[in-house]
Formats: C-alpha cells, sequence, structure tokens
C-alpha cells in the first residue's frame, strides 16, 4: 500500500556525540565520512543531520545511507572555507564530532510506484540512501537515476550503480557529464534534456532530485512538462 506523503511522521531530532569510523578521499574535493552516534538511527532514507565544530556554526549533510544501526554517512565537498575546511584539515578516524539528526521531509516513501533519483554533484548521497531503501523495500518496482557531474572523476560511486544495474534489473543508471572529455564512455548534456530525450510521461512516477539550487531550478520546469505530479515531487536543494 502506498503512504500519501503528509501521512508520514517524523522522529524529533536530538544531539549525539559521535565517532569517526573512516574517512575515505574519492574525488579529491570531496570526501566519504562515516561516524557512528553509538545507537540506532532514527533518520529515513534521504534526510539530513546537521555537523558543528568548535568555533563553527552548524551546517545541514544529508544522510547517505538508510538507516543501518548507529553508522551514518555524509559525503562532503570542500569549499575551502568555514566548516568544510576544518572537516578536511582536522577530521580523522577516531575523531569525536557533534551531530543533530534527523531533519528533513526529502525521504524515501514506502510505495510501489516507479522511482526516479535526479542528482547533482554531491546531491547523490541522499539518493544513494533513499535508493538503498528501495531496493530493500520495493526492489521490484522500477528505479532510474540520473547523476549529473562536473566531469568523470566526480562519479565516485560510478561502479556501484553500475553494479547494482547487474543485481536489479528493474534499475536503470545514468550518468552525464557537464564537461565529457574526448572519448569519454559517458553520456553528455544536463539532466533536464536527457528527460525530455528518454521519457514521454513522468505521470505516476515518485521523483527525488538533489543537488545544487540552479540544477534544481532548470530541472523543475523539465519535469512539470513531463506531468509529473507535485505531491509525489521531493526535492532537497542546497548551496557550494
Amino acid at each position: 500500500m502506498t503512504a500519501r506523503p503528509d501521512a508520514i511522521t517524523q522522529a524529533a531530532a536530538r544531539a549525539y556525540e559521535a565517532r569517526i569510523i573512516s574517512v575515505d578521499d574519492i574525488a579529491g574535493d570531496t570526501r566519504i565520512i562515516r561516524a557512528d552516534i553509538g545507537t540506532a538511527s532514527p533518520h529515513r532514507a534521504g534526510q539530513y543531520a546537521h555537523l558543528s565544530a568548535l568555533g563553527f556554526d552548524a551546517r545541514p549533510y544529508s544522510i547517505a545511507n538508510a538507516p543501518d544501526g548507529g553508522l551514518l554517512e555524509f559525503h562532503i565537498k570542500n569549499t575551502g572555507r568555514g566548516l568544510t575546511a576544518h572537516i578536511f584539515e582536522n577530521w580523522r578516524a577516531g575523531s569525536t564530532i557533534s551531530v543533530e539528526a534527523p531533519f528533513g521531509d526529502h525521504f524515501w516513501r514506502a510505495s510501489t510506484r516507479p522511482l526516479l533519483a535526479l542528482a547533482g554533484g554531491v546531491g547523490i548521497a541522499p539518493l544513494k540512501a533513499i535508493l538503498e531503501a528501495h531496493f530493500a523495500h520495493a526492489q521490484h518496482s522500477p528505479a532510474y537515476l540520473y547523476w549529473g557531474v562536473r566531469d568523470a572523476q566526480h562519479l565516485y560511486l560510478d561502479q556501484t550503480f553500475r553494479t547494482l544495474q547487474t543485481t536489479y534489473p528493474e534499475f536503470r543508471y545514468v550518468p552525464l557529464l557537464g564537461e565529457p572529455a574526448s572519448g569519454a564512455p559517458h553520456r553528455s548534456g544536463y539532466i533536464a534534456p536527457a528527460l525530455a530525450e528518454d521519457f514521454k510521461t513522468l505521470a505516476g512516477h515518485n521523483i527525488y532530485i538533489a543537488g545544487p539550487a540552479p540544477m534544481i531550478n532548470a530541472t523543475l520546469p523539465a519535469l512539470s512538462a513531463l506531468d509529473a505530479e507535485k505531491d509525489w515531487l521531493f526535492s532537497d536543494s542546497f548551496g557550494g
């Protein structure tokens, strides 16, 4: 049975002292940080947390994994300033950090409707979590992922999603490069025109979109033109 979007209650946010268990450099300017909050996380797949450090205001970061005990995964792009610069300079495995979670209404809704996930850059983080929940609970429903990045090195989960395509026949993964290198095996271009090429209608789909505000603003009109239903369209916008 499909739950209406406005019929789902959320857990109240609370503060945790978390321990970092791993830090992985995966795209030059991007790291995957995994932390353990010491208890089962109450978040829903696709929500976000506030991370903070002494001397810096808290910032929101998407949780990149579906609920998995006390583990929280974050994909953090270094802006070279503020909290992100501090994170890249100081956070290591074993560090203790402050986390407040969960927040946000951009999370997976249990449904057998086809799922369409649209990511720009590190907007892949909440959509990875949403796809994990989908594959765990509704794997026989079609799912599509369009991931737009600047260049191939920023497709840091490319092999992960290609493997998922072989595991789940109903899943289709479409990476898109804004600046394709000569001879690159990936499709070039942006999400909005790619959708117009690939779909006649998006009526009946649950649509999740996450990424920089300009990417979302450029994509929403294309979704409307393809009959996307606003009650089943969930977006998560953030700055650089």
